[in-house]
C-alpha cells in the first residue's frame, strides 16, 4: 500500500498548524495594539490637555488634538468627557489646583501679609506655564457654559478665603480695633483676593501696592 499520500497529508496538516500559529500571533499583536489605541486614563487626557493649554491656551483645546497626543481614538476621550466643555472644566480645575491651591498657604507659618505675598508670587510663577490663564480661562467654555468657569473659580476662591481668614485670625500683629460689624474679616479677605486676581489678570509683576494697603489697614 502506498503510504506517501498519508505522509504528504501529515506535512500538509503540520503546515496548516504552523500557518495558523503565525496568523494568531500576528493578529494577536495587532489586536493588542488596537486595544492600546483605545485605552487611556482620565489623568493622561487631562495631562495632555494641560500641555496643549500651556502652549496654545485654554480656548484652543481640541478633542482630536488631545486624542492624537494621547495616541488614542477620539471616542476614548469622549468616554471620559462627553463634551469639550467637560474637558475644559476638568483642565481648568486641574490648573487652578496646580498654580493656586498648590501654594498650600494654610500650612505657611507666617502672618497674613506674608501669606498674601507668597500666594501672589506662587500663582505668578504658575502663569509662566499657562500664559494669560487668569484673564482668558472662561473663554474656553462655550457661551452657554461660561458660568462653569466662574463656578470653578468661586470654588477655589472659597478654599483660599477660608485659609486666609484662619491665618488672619491667628495673626498677632493685627490691631485689636480694626474689624467690626461693618468691616469684618470676611469682607477684608474678599477684597484682598479680588485684588490678587485682578493683579494676576493684568499680569502685574508684583503686588507691592496691595501689600501696602494691607499694612496700612490692619497693622
Amino acid at each position: 500500500m502506498d503510504t506517501s499520500y498519508f505522509l504528504d497529508f501529515k506535512k500538509f496538516r503540520k503546515g496548516i498548524d504552523i500557518f495558523a500559529l503565525l496568523w494568531q500571533n500576528e493578529h494577536s499583536s495587532a489586536w493588542r495594539i488596537a486595544m492600546n489605541k483605545t485605552l487611556t486614563s482620565k489623568e493622561a487626557i487631562i495631562t495632555a490637555s494641560k500641555e496643549i493649554a500651556s502652549q496654545s491656551g485654554i480656548s484652543d483645546l481640541n478633542m482630536r488634538e488631545i486624542a492624537a497626543k494621547c495616541g488614542v481614538a477620539v471616542g476614548s476621550v469622549y468616554n471620559y468627557f462627553p463634551s469639550k466643555s467637560d474637558l475644559v472644566a476638568a483642565t481648568v480645575e486641574s490648573i487652578w489646583r496646580e498654580i493656586v491651591m498648590g501654594s498650600d498657604i494654610s500650612k505657611e507659618d507666617s502672618d497674613f501679609l506674608s501669606s498674601v505675598k507668597y500666594l501672589f508670587e506662587f500663582a505668578k510663577k504658575g502663569t509662566d506655564n499657562y500664559p494669560n490663564f487668569f484673564s482668558v480661562h472662561t473663554t474656553g467654555f462655550g457661551s452657554e457654559n461660561k458660568s462653569r468657569g466662574r463656578e470653578i473659580m468661586t470654588k477655589f476662591f472659597g478654599e483660599l478665603n477660608r485659609n486666609l481668614i484662619g491665618i488672619l485670625e491667628n495673626d498677632n500683629r493685627v490691631s485689636n480695633n480694626v474689624f467690626n460689624d461693618k468691616f469684618d474679616r470676611h469682607v477684608f479677605v474678599d477684597f484682598v483676593l479680588s485684588n490678587v486676581l485682578m493683579l494676576l489678570q493684568n499680569n502685574n509683576a508684583n503686588c507691592d501696592t496691595l501689600l501696602e494697603v494691607i499694612c496700612r489697614t490692619i497693622y
